[in-house]
């Protein structure tokens, strides 16, 4: 029997490779990670931060960003974005819902299997969520990749990458992983790229928890699940003075510390051994952590949040001696202006130390960074 005309044939040869093509590109446009990135009133940092995640050498990604109605030109510049990729996506509030509401509010839309989180000053490195999905695909137990966030301040200089200091790399199971977090070794969620099951597991960010929550939600994935830590340079997170972060009352986040160590005296799933050490090490950096920012605003002059950071030590953690340190050097500050500006000057020069000897960071990534 003869078979259809040649000139058919090459009809549906043609339709055919229509259809593969347009398969072939489709599956190159579905979207395998959502990086949320909130935004309030700052579009020229906010265009670094994009530009960082397009420039990225894994294409299956989108960009969302959730405007807190900021009223200036942010709009203006994402839609110059998405007119050019159509991987950008904005989203503005008819309100200020406030930062922390805003990240939940991007997390509850996910619908990609990979998501990571992007503050607006901040930004990524070459190569990250390549690195991160080749990883997590060599462990699809691992709940997310954790790389190195490097610290950076407004000059430009390098304070740390506190991810380089752990003593291994790898997978990290429970209780090891968790434990591995604590003593302020944290990595910063910048650099981090979860899994969707991960909101599956745990749900969404703790609003209660309030300033630390980053924390929180990292401390419980690892309190339960594997995950993997790279020392591979993965993002960039600023150290900006004037943020609220960094200028934050007590309220703002010691309530939250609070409730984050509470969290572990009922956790289902854990052994009474676990929830133990879990508190105990979460109480340890608590202190740590009071003393510190405590003795940092006395350098800025914030006496009342010094005084509350002593009345939390002694209160709430049993901690008398840092407590009394942090009361009479308030105490000298308040009563002498002499006294104050020497302990700022003092205190500066330590930080400068720290940040010197710390100088090989810069050498070996300041050539990644980018201009303000």
């Amino acid at each position: 029997m003869a078979g259809p005309p040649s000139g058919l044939w090459r009809f549906f040869g043609r339709i055919f490779r229509f259809e593969a093509a347009s398969q072939s590109f489709s599956a190159k446009m579905t979207p395998h990670i959502t990086t949320i990135i909130p935004t309030f009133r700052r579009p020229r940092l906010l265009r670094r931060a994009i530009a960082s995640v397009l420039e990225q050498d894994y294409h299956h990604l989108q960009v969302c960003v959730y405007d807190n109605n900021s009223e200036d030109e942010t709009k203006s510049i994402v839609h110059e974005f998405s007119k050019q990729d159509a991987r950008v996506k904005y989203y503005c509030h008819v309100e200020n819902i406030g930062s922390l509401a805003n990240f939940i509010y991007g997390m509850s839309r996910v619908r990609t299997s990979f998501f990571s989180f992007l503050s607006d000053d901040d930004y990524l490195l070459p190569n990250f969520y390549r690195r991160a999905i080749e990883a997590l695909n060599r462990h699809p137990q691992a709940m997310f990749w954790a790389g190195m966030s490097l610290h950076v301040d407004e000059q430009g200089i390098i304070w740390d990458a506190r991810v380089r200091r752990w003593s291994r790399e790898g997978v990290f199971k429970p209780p090891e992983g968790f434990m591995a977090m604590t003593g302020g070794m944290a990595p910063a969620w910048t650099s981090i790229l979860f899994r969707k099951e991960a909101i599956d597991q745990i749900g969404l960010i703790d609003i209660e928890v309030g300033g630390p929550s980053d924390l929180d939600y990292c401390l419980q994935l690892a309190a339960h699940h594997p995950y993997i830590l790279e020392k591979y340079p993965a993002a960039v997170f600023m150290i900006n003075s004037q943020s609220f972060s960094a200028t934050q009352p007590m309220s703002a986040f010691w309530p939250g510390w609070k409730r984050m160590i509470g969290k572990f005296s009922d956790a289902p799933g854990l052994t009474p051994e676990f929830k133990k050490d879990a508190q105990y090490a979460l109480q340890r950096d608590a202190r740590k952590m009071l003393f510190r920012r405590g003795a940092h605003a006395l350098a800025a002059g914030r006496l009342d949040f010094a005084r509350d950071a002593a009345k939390a030590l002694e209160a709430d953690c049993d901690e008398k001696t840092r407590s009394l340190l942090l009361r009479a050097l308030a105490a000298g500050c308040s009563q002498s202006t002499t006294f104050q500006q020497i302990y700022t000057t003092a205190y500066r020069q330590a930080e400068k130390r720290l940040v010197n000897s710390r100088h090989d960071l810069q050498a070996t990534y300041g050539h990644l960074l980018r201009p303000n």
